[in-house]
């Protein structure tokens, strides 16, 4: 019967490490020393499970218990496994309350499940295997032996983090520096991932800060910089909290991003912001979508711009944009800014400048707790009042469908937001919405089949781009509204996507277009669109992205700020080229770095460790600051901003 015991550890070992290995070697795709901590912690976490198993002395009890412990851990990695394949990263438990979103979109899942069935296969046929083993087993509790692994598997974890000699001690700094359940899951293992992500979580643990030199400006005062007076060494003398004292310091040493020629060139204009629901280059046509087409290649036509995807997909598309901080990687991170002071969100910033703001959105006011983290960020918001609530602010005139039409938004919106005087009008976009079908899942790719019928595409992108020229219909109508008015000329136009359109498969994407070669960088490529109609065009070759439009439009409506305390940077400033990814890879203008791989590729030919390992902590400080600022409500205890 005690070897029984040791059989059963043996075999949960054996099922846990087949489980782990597949998703690293198949899901995230990465072959490193992770797999060797991998074999080390899924001891730990065997002879856990062991122990829970036997601890009955009835053994069909323990039986039904091994049978569930067995169904949740193929649910959690099939889950993981389909949640990385939409969103490119882990869902840890805080974001389970949004990660369960993904099953709204029954029809995409479907198909990212064939895109991993083998996987999936096989982790049935090692649960029934396992199943079929454990139920031919007589076990039950040996405290000596349960006690003996547990102790043992324990100190072994603890110990192999101690050595330095392996990945240069990486691995010990995830494990107690930092909470990153990306690149945990890629170093230990989904369950030990998710596992510490929730403990980090819910213990108030703090992440290590590294200050780093940054060397001083050279350039001459008379350009100046956007930055403000705050007396950083003042409040690092009166912070008692640590963590607060180091971003103090973080700050103070940071260099600002200088004025420049486009300083102010749009101040006092109007402004309409607009995240567009999974837009990309793949919807700009010159004949399918003329207005896209339009606005993309004018005025500014940025030539290397990014828009990666996070977690929480739309909201933290958002998120990014309205605030230039890097969403947290656990959970849905506007979500996390209900209460919390953020002065330099675009509506409370132009709220202080005399704008009226408003918020829009075609889809259920309420969906992502929008009626409440909108007003926070400054916004008088409007939304579609579904299910008839009374919504103080509903819009009317949005005919109900899934999805609504973009157009219907701009003609119930217009009226209300071009009273104003200057005004600031936030657009968040819903036509453009999987899943992408003509079988009756996307209502506005029904609506504007005809239109792409003779497109040389398959159907999953013929209907993509038909839900993106209802989109292309409410910008048409939206100009036409402005010059009408005769305010077209003293309005700009923003817009960037909240995410790449997930609902179409790389091999999707990959049949329409040739550029994704590189699925970790190249699918996130997108297009922003910064339009004025008295700009002339001008072509943008620096590599930037959704985080660099919050004060790039700071610095063009001359608002005063300080740059320090955004994680992007103006795009027109001479500050250095920066893309930052979900899983911490990145593009300079000197080459790009798979963090997951640890693999660069120069575009120089030149290849300096010191450079690779200076940016990826100036990477992994900006994602500490982000998640720093929101949890700590930051800006509020600097006073005055």
């Amino acid at each position: 019967m005690k070897q029984n015991y040791s059989k059963l550890f043996l075999l949960n070992y054996f099922f846990i490490v087949i489980l782990e290995l597949l998703f690293k070697f198949f899901v995230m795709k990465t072959f490193d020393v992770g797999v060797f901590y991998i074999l080390v912690s899924s001891l730990f976490v065997s002879s856990l499970l062991t122990f829970i198993m036997s601890l009955f002395n009835n053994r069909i009890i323990n039986r039904i218990v091994s049978v569930i412990i067995y169904v949740l851990l193929v649910l959690l990695f099939g889950a993981e496994t389909i949640y990385y394949s939409f969103y490119k990263t882990i869902c840890g438990v805080g974001g389970l309350s949004y990660g369960g979103q993904v099953m709204d979109y029954y029809t995409s899942i479907f198909e990212h499940i064939i895109d991993n069935s083998l996987i999936i296969i096989l982790s049935i046929i090692f649960f029934s295997l396992v199943i079929i083993i454990n139920f031919k087993t007589n076990y039950k509790m040996y405290f000596k032996i349960a006690f003996v692994l547990l102790i043992s598997t324990f100190n072994l974890n603890i110990g192999v983090l101690e050595i330095s000699i392996i990945n240069n001690n990486q691995a010990n700094k995830l494990m107690y520096e930092t909470n990153d359940i990306m690149q945990s899951t890629n170093m230990f293992g989904v369950i030990t991932g998710v596992v510490t992500d929730a403990i980090k979580s819910n213990l108030g643990f703090s992440e290590k800060i590294e200050i780093l030199d940054q060397p001083e400006e050279t350039r001459g005062e008379e350009e100046g910089f956007n930055m403000l007076e705050i007396d950083f060494d003042s409040l690092i003398e009166g912070e008692k909290d640590s963590t607060v004292k180091n971003m103090h310091q973080y700050f103070k040493n940071e260099n600002p991003s200088n004025k420049n020629e486009y300083t102010g060139i749009f101040k006092g204009k109007n402004l309409i912001f607009i995240v567009a629901e999974g837009f990309s280059p793949i919807a700009v046509d010159e004949n399918l979508t003329p207005t896209l087409y339009k606005l993309v290649n004018s005025s500014f036509v940025f030539e290397n711009y990014y828009q990666p995807i996070y977690n929480c997909s739309t909201s933290d598309g958002e998120f990014i944009s309205q605030l230039s901080l890097l969403p947290g990687v656990r959970t849905c991170s506007m979500k996390a800014t209900e209460g919390v002071y953020l002065p330099y969100s675009l509506g409370n910033i132009m709220d202080k400048y005399n704008y009226r703001t408003y918020g829009i959105h075609g889809w259920t006011y309420s969906y992502y707790r929008r009626d409440i983290t909108m007003p926070n960020l400054g916004y008088e918001y409007y939304g579609y009042d579904r299910y008839k609530k009374g919504y103080q602010f509903a819009l009317s005139g949005i005919k109900d469908s899934w999805p609504t039409s973009d157009v219907d938004v701009i003609k119930s919106s217009y009226p209300i937001i071009s009273k104003s005087s200057p005004f600031m009008a936030y657009y968040m976009t819903i036509s453009g919405h999987l899943p992408y079908n003509f079988t009756g899942g996307n209502a506005m790719s029904i609506r504007n089949k005809e239109a792409v019928k003779n497109l040389n595409a398959r159907d999953s992108i013929k209907a993509y781009i038909a839900s993106q020229i209802e989109l292309d219909k409410s910008l048409e109508l939206l100009l036409a509204n402005l010059e009408e008015d005769n305010i077209l000329n003293d309005t700009v136009i923003v817009l960037t996507a909240d995410h790449y359109p997930y609902g179409l498969s790389n091999d999707d994407i990959s049949s329409y277009v040739d550029w994704v070669k590189n699925p970790n960088f190249d699918l996130y490529k997108n297009n922003l669109i910064i339009y004025n109609s008295e700009v002339k065009t001008t072509k943008v070759s620096k590599y930037t992205s959704s985080l660099d439009i919050l004060p790039t439009i700071l610095n063009m409506f001359g608002v005063e700020y300080d740059s320090r305390l955004l994680m992007g940077r103006d795009i027109f400033s001479d500050t250095s080229d920066l893309v930052i990814f979900n899983n911490k890879s990145w593009i300079t203008d000197k080459g790009r770095y798979d963090y997951l791989k640890k693999k660069y590729e120069s575009f120089d030919g030149e290849y300096d460790q010191e450079y690779i390992d200076k940016i990826n902590k100036i990477v992994d400080n900006k994602f500490k600051m982000s998640k720093l600022i929101i949890t700590n409500d930051y800006y509020r205890k600097l006073g005055g901003l």
